[in-house]
């Protein structure tokens, strides 16, 4: 899914699917982090889970951003 430097650029489309396969198969513990993928990730998570928040455990941090 590609969500940092280290993973290569990220592709929306398969970002989706592993997330909505993830659903399907029951997995409802998500982690995230305000610095992966720069905030990519939340804004991802936040269109995958906006139909599906009541089936998800989510926990987040935040850190600091170093440039």
């Amino acid at each position: 899914m590609g969500m940092s430097f280290a993973y290569g650029a990220s592709d929306d489309t398969q970002s989706f699917a592993t997330l909505e396969k993830a659903l399907d198969l029951g997995i409802n513990f998500w982690d995230t982090a305000d610095m992966y993928g720069n905030g990519a990730n939340e804004v991802l998570l936040s269109k995958v889970l906006e139909k599906h928040r009541d089936k998800v455990f989510l926990a987040t941090k935040f850190g600091f951003r170093y440039k």
